[in-house]
């Protein structure tokens, strides 16, 4: 299982020193999903879902960019092209519910992948 630092998300180099019972583990060293960003995972979903046409659900993952786009094509078209950016937020609501929050901070968050 990969390790990161809590503080530069940088992945950590495995150290063999044997077989560890995993209660002599410290809880500290198993990485924390909600802190590193796997608490916006159903706030992006659910906001994706009800009004992806307004992107607001990049702007809360950080992708000030593609909400941007999102939000303009939306108005800029008076609500004509809305409808794909609908379509576009509900598959990514989707996505964001079904991923585990170890998937979903790695994929969204640390590798920053703004479209699907």
């Amino acid at each position: 299982m990969a390790q990161f630092c809590t503080t530069c998300l940088a992945a950590l180099s495995p150290v063999n020193i044997g077989y560890q019972p995993m209660e002599s583990v410290h809880p500290g060293a198993l990485t924390d999903w909600k802190a590193l960003g796997g608490d916006k995972k159903i706030v992006a979903g659910i906001l994706a879902i009800l009004v992806g046409s307004l992107g607001v659900h990049k702007f809360i993952l950080g992708y000030t960019t593609e909400g941007l786009i999102m939000l303009l094509c939306t108005v800029l078209t008076c609500g004509i092209l809305g409808v794909a950016m609908s379509v576009v937020g509900i598959v990514e609501g989707i996505m964001y519910l079904t991923k585990s929050d170890e998937e979903f901070v790695r994929t969204y968050l640390q590798s920053k992948k703004g479209w699907f």
